[in-house]
């Protein structure tokens, strides 16, 4: 059974009192930014992506998610949708529930999983890469893809490097960016989590794209069946 937390769909009640930032290719969005005005939101125009919280654990889903979709696509967004990892429950079992959250029809980027040490507080530097492929193979075999990684720069070093380095990689940085031990280099950037954007009442995360990335990059193709 899904736990869909209780929240109040017209919260916030007034803007953030901060100047709107500039110099962003992307948000992310979950619960944490409540009720979106999409129409001023969709004046934006550095917004290349949205990625929306689906899922955590194998019962928990977003209670923003299902709306948050339909208004981004809507007012003509590119989205992708992303999974908290969870100690809890094995990889495998966690993109089923991801699956059965995030309607694949309505993806235009790549599956996005989030790895932090939050979520694997309890897990070894092995289990947490055992379980991350568990997740990324079962990915490949519903999407054709594996899916981005979403993690800090401190995490991907511990935790992740070398054996993930060939990845899509969307790192959290946000006192410079992203450097990478050995040969990778990120494709995608969590600059801030303090964002300000008109038509979003609360703070947000801001994300930029790689010099050395294209948005065609982050893509679903039309044959992932």
């Amino acid at each position: 059974m899904l736990n869909t937390a209780k929240y109040d769909a017209n919260w916030p009640y007034t803007d953030i009192d901060a100047p709107f930032s500039g110099d962003y290719d992307g948000i992310d969005i979950s619960k944490h930014q409540g009720k979106i005005h999409w129409d001023i939101l969709s004046k934006n125009s550095h917004i290349k992506f949205i990625y929306i919280k689906a899922s955590e654990g194998i019962y928990n889903e977003d209670p923003c998610y299902q709306r948050n979709v339909s208004e981004a696509k809507k007012h003509g967004f590119l989205i992708g949708s992303y999974h908290f990892l969870s100690e809890n429950f094995s990889g495998r079992r966690q993109f089923n529930h991801f699956n059965d959250v995030a309607d694949k029809e309505q993806q235009d980027l790549l599956p996005l999983i989030d790895v932090e040490e939050e979520g694997t507080e309890g897990w070894s530097r092995e289990k947490i890469q055992a379980e991350l492929r568990n997740f990324i193979d079962a990915c490949k075999g519903e999407y054709g893809k594996a899916p981005i990684i979403y993690c800090s720069e401190s995490y991907f070093k511990d935790n992740l490097s070398p054996e993930f380095d060939k990845y899509i990689l969307f790192i959290a940085n946000y006192t410079g960016t992203p450097l990478l031990p050995g040969k990778p280099v990120y494709d995608m950037w969590q600059f801030s989590k303090k964002g300000h954007v008109p038509g979003i009442w609360n703070w947000v995360d801001l994300d930029k794209l790689s010099p050395n990335a294209n948005l065609d990059d982050l893509k679903l193709t039309k044959d992932t069946d």
